[in-house]
């Protein structure tokens, strides 16, 4: 019997060691717990969620639940927000997130994909010109690929300010639309910042718009006077006599926050044409109001998690002072750098004998021959645990 087209993909998958899979996994604060194949559980340590604040925790939720409002519907919200989703506690939380970054106002939808593919088939048209980084989001590759014809897209290495520099220096004196730079605050998978600095300058210069994802910044970096707000909010406070204007900041809140859904602050007017032209907004069905709810209570409470992003900075301390004290990682995100994707799945394999949940980051998330395992370090972690993995992945070399 001839194979089907699903085996000859998923052989070819496995043979590339590409092949995934779902893990039925069940989460206690620092520790995970994955089935044995025997009716038991094995316990990990947790060194893969993007729960960087540790907010997934129970004490905090029944604090929320004594305060919410439970006289009316919260658990499901079932049409669009065109329809009759939009429910007073879109209001509240995308009024309050407005407040904390600055904005005219926010718009929230169900997640940061949904967020990032939307945006910019909804805020161009013939003739406009984006330059992006080569290691943005999945989502916001999949948002370029969907723009309308006659847009242009390019994307410029990874953080090089001087060749972005030379391809905005090409739109001089030509007769073309807008100029959108996409960029993230805080790079997913190296872990690494964004040049805001250089971006402020080259902005001030070209006069560019630009597209600032803030997923993995939101909630853990910001100034002193609004800790958790962002990358942006902190350069600008250090900054105010060169800032860097976002017209589009992205924020999810299913990762610091652990929450979800996510929003971009913007313009009043912005927010108008998302409204009607963005199609993950328009087809979508509404989140529910205790989803909303959770994420305006968590944002309330953004100085209170202080201890919490100080405790994350010292575990970046920690991991750096055993594993690489000469080029010391910079973020709570940290990469162990494999290369093959046989690589990853040998030292996630090793690593998950001495009872760490880490996970093989592989092609095409990506690049072919830059596969590794993905650390996020969380302010649960305990700080001798996480020098007994920095010590265990010294061996990889």
């Amino acid at each position: 019997m001839p194979i089907t087209r699903e085996e000859e993909i998923l052989g070819d998958l496995a043979a590339r060691g590409n092949l995934r899979s779902l893990n039925t996994l069940r989460t206690h604060g620092a520790y995970i717990y994955a089935p044995d194949g025997q009716g038991g559980e094995t316990e990990y340590y947790n060194l893969s969620s993007n729960d960087y604040l540790g907010l997934a925790e129970t004490a905090l939720q029944k604090r929320f639940l004594r305060s919410v409002d439970t006289e009316r519907f919260l658990m499901g919200n079932p049409s669009s927000r065109l329809m009759t989703g939009n429910s007073p506690a879109y209001a509240a939380l995308e009024n309050t997130l407005a407040g904390l970054l600055g904005t005219e106002t926010a718009l929230a939808l169900g997640s940061g994909f949904a967020v990032n593919s939307g945006i910019l088939p909804a805020v161009t048209q013939k003739g406009d010109l984006i330059l992006a980084d080569k290691l943005v989001h999945a989502s916001l590759i999949d948002g370029l690929r969907l723009c309308g014809e006659g847009v242009e897209w390019q994307r410029f290495r990874h953080n090089d300010m001087e060749q972005l520099a030379t391809m905005l220096g090409r739109t001089q004196g030509k007769s073309c639309g807008r100029t959108i730079v996409v960029t993230e605050s805080l790079f997913s998978m190296d872990g690494d910042f964004a040049p805001l600095d250089t971006l402020a300058e080259l902005q001030h210069q070209y006069g560019f718009l630009l597209y600032l994802d803030e997923a993995h910044a939101f909630g853990i970096y910001g100034p002193e006077s609004a800790p958790g707000t962002g990358l942006l909010a902190a350069y600008n406070a250090a900054h105010p006599e060169l800032p860097l204007r976002a017209e589009y900041q992205v924020v999810t809140f299913g990762k610091a926050l652990a929450s979800a859904g996510a929003a971009v602050a913007c313009s009043q007017q912005t927010k108008e044409l998302l409204i009607n032209r963005m199609r993950p907004l328009i087809f979508s069905t509404a989140l529910p109001d205790m989803t909303l709810e959770w994420t305006r209570f968590l944002l309330g409470r953004l100085p209170e998690f202080q201890p919490k992003r100080q405790r994350l900075q010292e575990l970046i301390s920690v991991i750096n002072h055993t594993l690489q004290p000469e080029n010391p990682y910079l973020s709570q995100i940290i990469p162990i750098r494999a290369g093959t994707n046989e690589n990853a799945l040998r030292m996630a394999a090793v690593l998950r004998d001495e009872g760490f949940w880490t996970t093989a980051i592989r092609h095409p998330t990506v690049p072919q021959g830059e596969a590794r395992i993905r650390v996020s370090l969380c302010a649960s972690h305990n700080p001798y645990k996480i020098e007994q993995f920095a010590t265990l992945c010294k061996q990889f070399g």
